[in-house]
């Protein structure tokens, strides 16, 4: 496949400068042309020129700010990375604690089950840190008997704990319930 070219019917007049490559308008006035280069205009060189060393100058100025900038960002992007570790370790807390309030929860309302079945099975109802789940959740039950026209309501007060030791537990819940067989 060829690559399509562009050409002039009319050479390019070249610009007439001091500086820089310079020449007749008419390249008819040249005793020997230059072989043309198709589409290339000369441009005058700005070296040596007021604007050249102000340009030059400028650039000397800003050559440190892009090493600010970039502290400026490894510095910016190190915080957001140590803000979003904080909020993942402190929801991983939240959760963890979340899930031992559930525990305790369910301990709390097996130790109301627990007394229940033993106050109507004639037992006395009460019990000191039952294990629920081996090393991970315990139930303490009291129960208060108050006598009513010949009948008798329990107070059942169940406590469940979960997380930690059974001497200190991570969380506590507790349940109290009225119970009349």
């Amino acid at each position: 496949m060829s690559r399509p070219s562009i050409k002039h019917t009319d050479p390019l007049p070249l610009l007439k400068t001091e500086v820089g490559w310079g020449g007749p308008v008419n390249p008819n006035d040249w005793v020997h042309p230059r072989p043309r280069l198709l589409g290339f205009v000369p441009q005058p060189s700005l070296r040596g020129t007021r604007q050249y060393h102000m340009e030059r100058a400028l650039a000397v100025r800003q050559r440190g700010a892009s090493l600010v900038m970039a502290i400026f960002l490894i510095t910016a992007l190190a915080a957001l990375g140590g803000l979003l570790m904080q909020l993942l370790v402190l929801g991983s807390e939240e959760t963890i604690n979340e899930w031992y309030s559930v525990q305790a929860l369910y301990a709390a309302e097996s130790g109301v089950g627990w007394a229940a079945r033993d106050i109507s099975a004639g037992g006395a109802g009460s019990i000191s840190n039952g294990v629920v789940l081996t090393d991970r959740a315990w139930m303490t039950t009291s129960v208060n008997a108050v006598s009513i026209g010949g009948r008798t309501l329990y107070t059942i007060t169940s406590t469940g704990s979960a997380g930690g030791l059974v001497v200190a537990p991570r969380t506590q819940r507790r349940i109290v319930v009225q119970f009349m067989p």
